[in-house]
């Protein structure tokens, strides 16, 4: 074998090497979490529209269309909801139930991977004991209807 066949094989290994250390050590980093921007929604502006068949599961519900919104929003007397786009965004309406009065704070949402989220809700506590049903609907860029978003509702100070 002459030394240029030698020193060809030895820089393809070399590469090789190279190509596969690299790859381990892109596997082996952690994902930070994405802020995903949101625009809250809401039936306040409109005079007869309310949720409807609601569990108050402490879950979020993925909606997609405009036929999905409409299981859950009730309009009497020709009445309509604000409009979606579900060509480009998703609507999610987290919902639940505490055991105090306690009010929405705020809401943040983040992506931990292609279609795993998180939003995390925080009520201001209240000393008024009885039980009070909760639902934040927010508007995000279109995510599939198969993404998992886990729901965790958190009773502490914005900082």
């Amino acid at each position: 074998m002459n030394y240029t066949t030698m020193k060809t094989q030895f820089l393809q290994f070399a590469v090789l090497l190279l190509a596969l250390v690299g790859s381990v050590c892109a596997c082996d980093e952690k994902n930070e979490p994405v802020e995903i921007p949101f625009t809250e929604y809401s039936l306040d502006g409109t005079l007869l529209c309310e949720w409807t068949n609601l569990d108050y599961d402490n879950k979020v519900i993925i909606i997609n269309s405009n036929e999905e919104l409409e299981n859950y929003v009730n309009c009497m007397d020709g009445s309509n909801y604000p409009e979606v786009d579900f060509s480009k965004y998703t609507l999610l309406l987290a919902r639940g139930k505490v055991a105090y009065q306690d009010q929405l704070e705020y809401a943040s949402m983040q992506q931990l991977s292609a279609k795993k989220y998180v939003m995390k809700v925080y009520l201001r506590p209240s000393l008024a004991a009885a039980f009070a049903y909760w639902q934040m609907p927010i508007i995000i860029d279109k995510i599939a209807d198969d993404s998992a978003i886990e729901l965790i509702v958190a009773k502490e100070p914005k900082s």
